[in-house]
């Protein structure tokens, strides 16, 4: 242990040994947050996320969380850099919900050196996440229904249509469908994978990717 003053020495062992009793040992001091964030990714959370989670968590990582919070040790991250964090970027007018999607990647990378003993507990969970206000999605009613149908009779993406309004299927759902998830004799259609756009930096077009759906379920 290292310190200026004798008092500081002190204090630092009395804390070191206190994290050693509750079985917290740090692997490398000199680890800092991008380092761990960036293993965390790519060594543990890629295999459980799909391609758009992966690009979205990467995103979330490279733009806005190593460029604030990177070069702080881990062991030294606390609430107040996190807070600043997310009030830095609700000043720089990123969406509560976009905030808060920043908030979910740092907390659940934090909760996995949590678990393997590197740090004593989560900074992120003692923050609190910019809340974000539900806007009630007002659905067509019958009567709008079928003037929409009315209006695309006729229209080469009609069953497309149709489909995904009487399915309430999401636009990737529906245009990730192959005719074997249709079973015409059981009147059944089964969502197996949602066709989705992946952008980067720079690249406004994107790329078309098959992914998992949300929630897989079968739709009589």
């Amino acid at each position: 242990m290292y310190g200026r003053k004798y008092k500081e020495v002190e204090r630092k062992l009395a804390a070191a040994l206190g994290d050693a009793a509750r079985g917290i040992v740090y692997e490398d001091e000199g680890t800092t947050v991008k380092g761990r964030m960036e293993w965390w990714l790519e060594d543990s959370a890629k295999g459980d996320l799909g391609h758009r989670a992966y690009a979205n968590y990467k995103l979330q990582i490279r733009r806005h969380i190593s460029p604030a919070l990177g070069r702080i040790k881990l062991k030294n991250l606390n609430p107040a850099h996190v807070q600043s964090l997310y009030a830095a970027k609700l000043r720089d007018e990123l969406k509560p919900s976009s905030v808060r999607y920043i908030h979910a990647v740092l907390h659940r990378a934090l909760e996995q050196a949590v678990r393997f003993n590197l740090i004593p507990s989560n900074p992120a969970s003692k923050v609190d996440p910019p809340k974000v206000r539900q806007e009630e999605i007002t659905p067509l009613d019958a009567e709008q229904a079928r003037r929409f149908l009315g209006a695309t009779k006729g229209d080469r993406f009609e069953c497309l249509y149709i489909l995904s309004l009487t399915c309430g299927l999401r636009m990737g759902e529906a245009l990730g469908l192959r005719w074997a998830d249709i079973d015409l004799d059981a009147g059944t259609l089964r969502v197996n994978r949602q066709l989705q756009r992946m952008r980067r930096d720079g690249d406004k077009s994107g790329t078309l990717v098959f992914s998992e759906p949300k929630t897989p379920a079968a739709a009589p």
